[in-house]
């Protein structure tokens, strides 16, 4: 027998210490890859059926979870025809969610919402995890072990009773703690499925891939984030119809409008007004008038000599010209008119709510007609007209977290200023009548528009004016209203 070399012998040495030494993830990895798939499948039906509803939060949970279930049913797909149909189905949700997720930076889901689109969203859960169920009894048939997963059958049954729940509107508290408590137990039981082949010594052999797990991860999110930004530049307003002033358009009704400024309206609202709006104030007797200016920015701080601090606004954005207008036989105009006096930052959607005096509970006040109004904006020397793309009588509750619901009869209008446009500007009107007995009466009008950058997932002013807040977020809502005395005094005319 030949002595050993020292090099031979430290050869041996390093051999035997190198096999003392845990492997490195990635071999681990590779010779359990089933710990890995069950672990991503895990996390992400957790993330993806179970999220928080703060901010963008639930957003970024849905899109972490939606690969994190498709990466782990591609690991799996070949293992058997369950796990194939797991991989189809979390291939098909990725897909709804990342419409799902653009379609958040438009107002398409406010306008038009999708339900057909919600129903099929809540069929593809259940049937992947059917498929899960009988995926892991398969692989567990296979591995020598008994053939049951009764955590992952737990699982079907609570998102069918939680199905139910969110179909019929279930609330409470208590309810939905102890649901939660539930469903932890059932994710906590289901990821223990991670271990069982280990001790049957059964291995699942990866099914091949050409885009690694990065490169996934890289390209969902940069495109999630560039389609969303475009969706942002262009479906986040309005679609709306401008045309050319005609010319002349108040010709022959010189001497109305001459009344009318002699009386107490501004120029500028009386040109705005359309021809028929014009001749309806055919006769006026008197006008009563209050002008608002509103901010619509954080104005500067300032402190009083005793520590106590308030805002000064410089700048005031949005003037509301608010009139009252009485005619021959106790009957009244009300015109809402609004004007910026500075160009708006942000031009997506805007909300009008007015609050007619028919509706303050005022004995004796009846509305006349409807409202009415329209648009105006400047470009190049012309005046452009334009309808609001909505104007309609509305009646919600206000869904605010800091008090209960109150209900609401207002008139809501909705438009999108022009991009492009300057001295943007419009009014709302409606006629009414008052009684012997009316005095005192109010009409006012809530104006909501964005004033910050970031507005995801998209919601509208209207969605904004109906929580019942001012100063919140993204959006800003100023009030100007008209408070009048119907009956005559001494200074009314004749």
């Amino acid at each position: 027998m030949s002595l050993m070399r020292e090099e031979d012998k430290l050869d041996v040495l390093l051999t035997q210490e190198a096999g003392e030494l845990p492997p490195p993830p990635v071999v681990d990895e590779a010779i359990t890859p089933w710990k890995r798939a069950i672990y991503r499948i895990v996390w992400g039906i957790g993330l993806t059926t179970c999220t928080l509803n703060v901010w963008i939060v639930k957003d970024l949970m849905v899109a972490v979870g939606t690969v994190l279930l498709w990466l782990g049913f591609r690991a799996l797909r070949r293992e058997n025809r369950c796990f194939t149909a797991c991989w189809v189905i979390s291939l098909i949700e990725a897909a709804f969610q990342f419409a799902g997720l653009i379609l958040n930076a438009t107002i398409w889901v406010s306008e038009q919402p999708l339900s057909w689109l919600s129903y099929s969203g809540l069929m593809l859960p259940l049937i992947q995890y059917i498929c899960l169920w009988q995926g892991i009894i398969e692989v567990r048939r296979r591995a020598g072990q008994p053939a049951e997963a009764r955590a992952a059958g737990a699982l079907i049954w609570f998102y069918l009773v939680l199905a139910a729940f969110a179909l019929l509107n279930v609330q409470g508290l208590i309810l939905v703690g102890a649901l939660l408590v539930v469903y932890i137990l059932i994710l906590r039981s289901l990821s223990k499925f991670a271990h069982l082949l280990d001790e049957a010594g059964y291995q699942v052999q990866p099914a091949p891939v050409r885009v690694s797990d990065r490169s996934i991860w890289i390209t969902w999110f940069v495109a999630l984030l560039v389609c969303i930004s475009v969706a942002t530049l262009l479906f986040s307003r309005y679609p709306m119809e401008w045309t050319p002033r005609p010319e002349g358009e108040q010709a022959g009704l010189e001497e109305i409008r001459s009344n009318l400024v002699e009386l107490g309206v501004p120029e500028q609202v009386a040109d705005d007004l359309s021809a028929e709006d014009l001749s309806s104030l055919e006769g006026a007797l008197r006008v009563e008038a209050e002008v608002t200016e509103a901010p619509f920015n954080n104005g500067k701080m300032m402190y009083t000599s005793t520590g106590v601090y308030y805002s000064e606004y410089v700048v005031k954005e949005l003037k509301a010209t608010n009139l009252a207008v009485e005619l021959p036989g106790k009957r009244w105009k009300v015109i809402h008119h609004f004007q910026w006096q500075v160009q708006p930052k942000y031009r997506t959607t805007e909300c009008i709510a007015l609050k007619s005096a028919a509706h303050t509970g005022v004995e004796g006040v009846h509305m006349e007609g409807t409202v009415t109004g329209r648009l105006l904006y400047d470009k190049d020397g012309t005046t452009y007209l334009g309808d609001y793309y909505r104007l309609e009588e509305e009646v919600f509750a206000t869904n605010s977290i800091f008090w209960s619901p109150t209900e609401k009869h207002l008139f809501m209008a909705l438009f999108s200023i022009p991009l492009g446009g300057e001295n943007c500007r419009g009014y709302l009107t409606y006629p009414m009548s008052a009684g012997e007995n009316s005095k005192i009466l109010q009409s006012w009008m809530n104006y909501t528009h964005q004033v910050g950058f970031w507005n995801y997932p998209l919601m509208t002013a209207e969605e904004y004016e109906k929580l019942g807040i001012w100063r919140s977020g993204s959006f800003q809502t100023a009030q100007a209203s008209i408070n009048w005395i119907s009956e005559e005094t001494e200074e009314d005319p004749a």
